[in-house]
């Protein structure tokens, strides 16, 4: 990618940087928006939750007190002997004592109507409306029809045909007479009402439109805090008519709303809280307001950057750029006008310099060309001497000895260690040996990572461990030492913050001399980890060997290949990466003796 953008003219990479920063600003934005509505949601969902829990506790306690008052008058000493006194005179005695009972019970509770005791025939302690007998007629014909739940205290929604709102009864079974001539048994029924949850509900008003409703098994409105009777009913009835009791029912619109419902069991209602989508979108539509500014700001800044690098670079460079391309015979003649006051205006200077200076030269090459002759002989011959140089090694390990000295003398410590380092390495590469012991390749790579450690401030850490027999074995020359350069330039260095980097020499089952090389540095992505493994897998020698262009691949494809070649295709090394977490190399060797050379 890099190396076509190379290809591409400067305006049109400008273009495209822009293009991206813009790009990159509105990934940004949108990520960051979204990154807050996922935020603002939970902690809606979160609230709607905390508050439908909350209702639900205080009608679990309500439902418990009602149970209480029915176990309590259900099962006391007056209850208890009126049930079992015969003596008319005596019942009505104790009759009046439950009825003064029963009144104080229900002064002491608001949410109490009535409180009857009756035996579902001729009995009715504390019945005195007329909604106390329908509410009566009601159990009676549930308790014939066997569909009382007796056991405990149950609660029950009956249905007033004179207005729309129902009763609500808790019944409760009593004593049973030991008359064996009546049915004997007694019922205690709890008349309630629910006046204490309209308030409650109704006083929860975190904004205009969020709904909390509390409805009973039939699906009626207990309380809202909304009086929009329309969005009660279309709840309540979504609340019935969903699969789950407890959890999400759903949004509306663009399915942003929240909606959740619980159940509260032993009374079977539901509590309902919803909040719509134009609630959870208005905490959002200033910071996208803000956002957009925010955006179109950096584009116009983005832009005007952009203008302002054409005008005083990209457009001079282009004139330069044809003004080269266009001398010709006659660069003599013409010269480069840029008038900028930067240091594109300076390289047009020292070009037109540079053209005089050729012009100049050309005229003193045209008087003297023996000079030239000769000159150009000296020429080649400094130019075969310095090449020579070059190429000596001994002149290049003598110059590092030179430079270690200098640096000890001035007590440079950095340059003497890195010096004695770099003259260790470049000896131990010039070796006549091809093969050398473990212990030797080892102490190369500790004199590389001196060089690194020093470069990198020691923010890596190297850490081996190689059994003392693997020590002693002999391995081709500088055969782990570049895959260890290689992890430390594109594993290591590639991350930010320390690194660290391990070596393990051991023996494998199968007799072969194993070593790992692993990094935490930036691994590898998928695909490229893929494309090498194939490499490795598919390279046959006798089709010769193909010229690699990627840099990250140079080390590992020749190492395996200089492997593959010297020992054959059961050796070599295999990779394992992930990416962000580092890289694994593995290289499987054959055990050779100590005097091979």
């Amino acid at each position: 990618m890099f190396k076509r953008m190379e290809t591409i003219k400067l305006k049109s990479q400008l273009f495209i940087f822009i293009c991206i920063s813009a790009a990159i600003i509105i990934l940004i934005q949108i990520v960051y928006l979204s990154w807050f509505e996922q935020i603002n949601q939970r902690n809606y969902s979160e609230f709607l939750k905390d508050t439908l829990k909350q209702i639900e506790l205080k009608a679990v306690s309500f439902s418990t007190d009602i149970d209480t008052i029915a176990n309590i008058i259900a099962f006391n000493d007056l209850t208890y002997q009126f049930v079992n006194t015969q003596d008319i005179d005596g019942r009505l005695k104790l009759k009046n004592s439950m009825q003064v009972m029963i009144e104080s019970i229900m002064l002491s509770n608001k949410n109490i109507n009535d409180v009857i005791v009756t035996d579902l025939d001729m009995i009715h302690i504390g019945a005195y409306r007329r909604e106390d007998f329908a509410v009566l007629n009601e159990v009676k014909r549930r308790y014939k029809e066997g569909r009382l739940q007796l056991d405990r205290p149950a609660h029950y929604v009956f249905d007033s045909t004179e207005n729309d709102k129902p009763f609500y009864v808790c019944v409760a079974r009593s004593f049973s007479t030991s008359d064996n001539r009546t049915n004997g048994e007694f019922i205690t029924v709890v008349i309630y009402n629910t006046d204490s949850f309209v308030n409650i509900v109704s006083s929860i008003q975190p904004n205009d439109n969020s709904l909390f409703m509390l409805a009973d098994a039939s699906g009626n409105i207990i309380a809202s805090n909304r009086k929009d009777a329309a969005v009660n009913k279309h709840w309540g009835q979504a609340a019935m008519f969903n699969d789950h009791p407890d959890g999400y029912i759903g949004g509306t619109g663009d399915g942003k709303s929240l909606a959740y419902q619980r159940t509260v069991r032993n009374l079977d209602w539901r509590v309902i809280g919803a909040i719509p989508d134009i609630e959870i979108g208005k905490d959002l539509s200033a910071l996208k307001q803000f956002g957009i500014v925010t955006g179109i700001i950096v584009v116009i800044v983005l832009l005007g950057f952009g203008l302002m690098i054409n005008r005083s670079i990209m457009r001079p460079i282009v004139r330069m750029a044809h003004f080269m391309k266009s001398i010709g015979p006659n660069y003599s003649t013409r010269r480069l006008d840029i008038r900028n006051e930067n240091e594109i205006s300076l390289l047009a200077r020292v070009m037109n310099k540079m053209l005089d200076n050729i012009d100049e030269m050309t005229r003193e090459v045209m008087d003297s060309r023996e000079n030239l002759y000769q000159a150009e002989l000296a020429k080649k011959h400094a130019q075969f001497l310095a090449f020579q140089s070059q190429v000596n090694p001994h002149f290049l390990y003598n110059t590092l000895d030179c430079i270690r000295s200098i640096a000890l003398a001035r007590d440079v410590a950095e340059i003497f260690e890195m010096t004695t380092a770099m003259a260790k390495i470049f000896r131990y590469s010039i070796k006549e040996n091809n093969h050398v012991r473990v212990a030797d390749e080892l102490g190369c790579i500790q004199d590389y990572f001196k060089i690194i450690q020093i470069r990198q401030s020691n923010r890596f850490a190297l850490a081996y461990d190689i059994d003392d027999e693997v020590m002693e074995l002999t391995i081709p020359r500088m055969i782990l030492q570049p895959i260890v350069e290689n992890a430390v330039f594109h594993g290591l260095e590639q991350k930010k913050g320390p690194g660290s980097l391990s070596i393990q020499g051991f023996m494998s089952p199968d007799g072969s001399l194993m070593f790992e090389i692993a990094d935490d540095g930036k691994g590898m992505p998928p695909d490229v980890l893929d494309m090498l493994r194939s490499k490795l897998v598919a390279w046959d020698p006798m089709e010769g060997t193909q010229v690699i262009t990627e840099k990250k691949s140079i080390g590992l494809m020749n190492i395996d290949r200089r492997i593959k070649l010297l020992h054959g295709f059961r050796y070599g090394i295999s990779i394992a990466s992930s990416q962000q977490e580092g890289t694994k190399v593995s290289i499987k060797l054959p055990v050779m003796s100590k005097n091979r050379n």
